[in-house]
């Protein structure tokens, strides 16, 4: 029997390994979803135990031909589990590599070779005693981390998911911000939260300036890409069939100049071609106007009847060093697309352009807040809240759509974290802890707004709000929004920073009306909004994807809010 398990070690080694390598190339949006346990991280129990199993079948393989075989498999091990991380960072298949993950795997490792070894030295203890024995320690020390701290893995999933493409950017477009809220209801119910509205849902309504079909920018034959090269202005009007325009570049002499100012007015040919020219003389092309954004910004010093004559005749071609979308509760009368100005310096001289762009305003588009909590154990009509939106700007054009994985999934994902810690047994809030997820955040805090104005708990019984937006980051530290405001709040979150080295920096700021903890600091309700500083400054594009976020700050941003919650009663 021994001399059977020795030939079958080395093949089933080998096969093992081929498994783990299969495992490691599949996409992040084919893998299952793991379950979410109580007192255990799946993921880190699954790197510590796969490990285990491989160490186990490596030791009994070499341990005939090597004198000192376990520390040759755990050095094998280490290096194996390194490729699987340099791997998944390299493959980009949604997967990420974690120093946490090698960890795991490195003790999952050692601990069965420590426990081969000692059942080698010891009669008494057979060998396959000893190694299970040791495959249950590191599912132990996973429920040791698990129970206070956040699973990054975990984490990771829910931005993918939230940051897919089937989520069409969590907007009013193809029900994006629907499929976000059914998605989320799900993680709140497996958690086990209480709704604090049928089925978690607070509904509400807004308006909405959307562009779900057409959109088509041509200049100089060639075509630019939505998203990418050019965008439209949130509150453009539609073009609904495309038109060629001649371009007008704004003379900008027109802000220093009274007669080139006269000559804007008075329309005359060759200055504004096109301008009070009869549509029907052969060659009349409509003009649409280019200009930078900085010269739009100065627009207004114009003279009211310039001002007129710029927004009425014709499109708006505005160049932008950065594209940076956003929304709007209304349509204007004029088209305006914002171009990437260095993208338009690499076309040729540009005379002409082709247009087509279908908008649509939705009015009393109905979406909704989500609200959970976990009732307190000593002070149940007590609430400490955590919030975060997980709305974004959804899609432009038919295939052009905005991921947001650092605005918002990252702090949704740090959310349902919180949310996960505080529902354990062990970890079971003192007082209440409500965790609220805000819709329409982009389009002007509205979500929260309408909370604030129809609250599900009452206001004044809210100790503390904690809103998380951009989480995804770290690697310059944190802001707080409202730290100038509740000082005495913000001294004692950076007293457990320097305590616990949570994060490199806290940065203390006042007050701003930059994300859902306003409407409450407005109303009364004492509140910060953290967000992390540093690598990936993709923001409001179509670059803000999951696999630019290094999630530096995560752990710590967890920690930190965990401990301070803690200290308002939810301990």
């Amino acid at each position: 029997m021994k001399a059977i398990v020795l030939r079958l070690a080395g093949p089933l080694t080998l096969l093992w390994m081929a498994v783990m390598l299969g495992l490691t190339l599949t996409p992040a949006k084919d893998m299952p979803r793991t379950p979410e346990w109580q007192l255990l991280s799946f993921d880190t129990a699954a790197h510590a135990g796969v490990f285990a199993v491989l160490a186990g079948l490596a030791w009994l393989w070499a341990r005939p031909h090597r004198r000192h075989p376990a520390s040759m498999v755990l050095l094998g091990s280490i290096a194996f589990g390194a490729l699987i991380e340099v791997l998944q960072y390299a493959m980009q298949l949604g997967r990420h590599a974690e120093w946490t993950d090698l960890l795991s795997d490195t003790i999952g490792a050692a601990l069965v070779l420590a426990g081969a070894s000692l059942a080698g030295r010891r009669r008494g203890l057979g060998t396959s005693a000893g190694l299970a024995l040791l495959l249950l320690l590191p599912g132990h020390a996973s429920a040791q981390a698990a129970s206070t701290g956040p699973d990054l893995a975990r984490a990771r999933r829910t931005i993918v998911e939230l940051a897919s493409e089937k989520m069409h950017g969590r907007g009013y477009v193809q029900q994006g911000e629907h499929q976000a809220a059914a998605y989320l209801r799900g993680r709140l119910q497996q958690l086990g939260l209480a709704p604090l509205a049928p089925d978690y849902t607070q509904p509400f309504t807004l308006d909405v300036n959307t562009f779900p079909g057409k959109m088509a920018l041509t200049v100089a034959g060639e075509r630019l890409l939505p998203g990418r090269d050019f965008i439209a202005a949130p509150a453009s009007a539609a073009q609904p069939r495309a038109q060629h325009y001649r371009l007008e570049p704004l003379d900008t002499l027109v802000f220093s100049d009274t007669t080139i100012v006269r000559r804007y007015l008075a329309g005359l040919r060759g200055v504004i071609p096109g301008a009070k020219v009869t549509p029907w003389v052969t060659g009349y092309l409509p003009s649409a106007w280019v200009l930078r954004a900085r010269d739009e910004a100065r627009l207004p010093t114009l003279p009211l009847a310039l001002q007129q004559l710029l927004a009425e005749s014709g499109p708006r071609l505005v160049l932008m060093p950065k594209l940076t979308a956003s929304l709007a509760s209304a349509k204007a009368a004029q088209v305006r697309l914002e171009v990437l100005a260095s993208r338009w310096a690499q076309l040729p001289s540009a005379t002409t352009a082709t247009i087509q762009l279908d908008a649509r305003l939705r009015r009393s588009y109905q979406t909704q807040n989500l609200a959970a909590m976990i009732k307190g154990t000593a002070q149940p009509d007590s609430f400490l809240v955590v919030s975060a939106h997980y709305d974004h700007l959804g899609m432009m054009g038919r295939t052009t759509y905005f991921p947001g994985a650092n605005d918002n999934a990252s702090g949704v994902a740090l959310l349902l974290e919180l949310a996960a810690h505080y529902a354990r047994p062990e970890n079971r809030p003192a007082c209440s802890v409500v965790f609220l997820l805000f819709g329409a955040e982009e389009a002007g805090l509205v979500g929260s707004s309408y909370f604030v104005r129809h609250p599900l708990v009452p206001l004044a019984s809210i100790k503390f709000l904690l809103n998380l937006d951009l989480l995804g980051t770290g690697e310059e530290g944190a802001t707080v929004v409202n730290g100038r405001v509740y000082e005495h709040a913000f001294t004692r979150l950076t007293a457990l920073n320097d305590a616990h080295h949570y994060l490199p920096r806290l940065t203390a700021r006042g007050r701003a009306a930059n994300s859902d903890h306003f409407p409450f600091s407005e109303a009364g309700v004492p509140a910060f909004f953290l967000y992390t500083r540093g690598g990936s400054q993709a923001y409001h594009d179509v670059n803000d994807r999951p696999a630019a976020l290094s999630l530096a700050g995560f752990a710590g941003a967890f920690g930190l809010a965990r401990d301070f919650l803690d200290g308002l009663g939810a301990r």
